[in-house]
């Protein structure tokens, strides 16, 4: 299947941004924490490790569970006491603990030994293929049971930035978490919730031209960006983009819930005032429009930005001229140019924002 692109750069090696932030420090802690896997199913039942599979259920849906055939090969492994690498938790404030690495395999033991699937595909062990955990002689049930689990814990005194650097360096999963699903894990909470509803909105689905959200969060994302802008304006951006957005995420852990309410009024009203002004499929995009362009994030960052404080009826009025003005921006090299590449470079922000100011937004609001 084709991988379908949300952003216009996506993909590309993004240009390191010389204005960055640099990190206030690099201070980094983790301690052991094995777990004999009846505990560690203990634990997830009783909310100390969190997995987001087990304890989101049904909100948490995530497309790429292994397959019961890698599931089994998990379990054959454990019986011929193969070694596992490690599995790596983050420590919360709460002092709870989310699995960064190792989801997977921690998911795979507790589905087996909650006997949702049967082994199959053993090429040792083959008299197990076609039995339930409750099937398979009870000394090979309680030699998975008694297997230690070998996981490391990042504390919850490491610096954010750093342990979420670390994070994704961690990350090595067939399918490894991209930033907005490690944040989706890390930063559980009331923005976080409100970022999976909102992905949901059946005009949002029908900006990104698509019947569900991306199942890589990359539309959450995306709606964080806006937060972000919203609640710190432009004068609160900063890079690297990842520590602005985490800080954000973190942030919104906390948020009550008319702070919440806020908030989702804030993005459904915006984003109907940007429908005033374009169609769905033109919607944070460039125009003219041709058959496959996809949202520019730094458009998005524009668009809705400018309409977001405007009334309702004023964007009414001025909408076609609004519209006029934006296509003609297009014409412009040097927008074109900063709506390309390092698109997230702090400069390049400040002065993509001026030139909106000055060739859109001037003398219309």
């Amino acid at each position: 299947m084709a991988v379908l692109h949300v952003y216009e750069d996506e993909g590309k090696l993004q240009e390191p941004d010389p204005g960055k932030t640099p990190y206030q420090s690099t201070r980094l802690y983790t301690q052991p924490y094995d777990l004999v896997i009846e505990s560690l199913l203990s634990q997830i039942e009783n909310g100390t490790v969190h997995l987001r599979h087990i304890s989101d259920r049904p909100k948490f849906q995530r497309r790429y569970v292994w397959p019961d055939y890698l599931a089994s090969r998990l379990i054959e492994s454990i019986l011929m006491n193969v070694p596992i690498p490690p599995c790596y938790l983050a420590q919360n404030k709460d002092f709870r603990l989310d699995v960064i690495d190792g989801q997977q395999r921690m998911l795979s033991v507790y589905r087996f030994l909650k006997n949702e699937f049967k082994l199959s595909g053993l090429e040792v062990l083959e008299e197990l293929n076609g039995k339930r955990s409750f099937e398979i002689p009870s000394d090979l049930k309680r030699k998975i049971e008694t297997y230690t689990l070998r996981c490391v814990v990042v504390t919850n005194d490491s610096d954010p930035d750093i342990r979420f650097e670390v994070f994704e360096r961690l990350n090595t999963s067939t399918m490894p978490l991209n930033a907005q699903e490690l944040r989706n894990s890390i930063y559980r909470g009331a923005l976080n919730d409100l970022l999976g509803q909102l992905a949901n909105d059946p005009s949002w689905l029908s900006i990104l031209n698509r019947k569900q959200p991306d199942s890589r969060m990359r539309g959450e994302e995306l709606i964080l960006r806006f937060f972000a802008f919203h609640l710190h304006g432009l004068e609160g951006y900063k890079t690297p983009q990842k520590s602005w957005l985490n800080e954000v995420a973190d942030q919104g852990r906390g948020f009550t819930i008319d702070e919440i309410a806020v908030l989702s009024e804030a993005w459904k009203n915006t984003l109907h005032k940007c429908l005033l002004v374009f169609d769905a499929r033109e919607c944070f995009r460039r125009l003219p429009i041709t058959n496959r362009q996809v949202v520019n994030r730094a458009l998005m960052d524009l668009t809705m930005h400018s309409l977001r404080d405007t009334p309702t009826e004023v964007v009414e009025s001025i909408s076609k001229e609004y519209y006029c003005r934006v296509e003609r921006l297009f014409e412009d090299e040097e927008f074109n140019d900063l709506i390309t590449r390092a698109i997230d470079h702090k400069s390049r922000t400040r002065r993509r924002f001026d030139i909106w100011s000055e060739k859109v937004t001037f003398g219309l609001f």
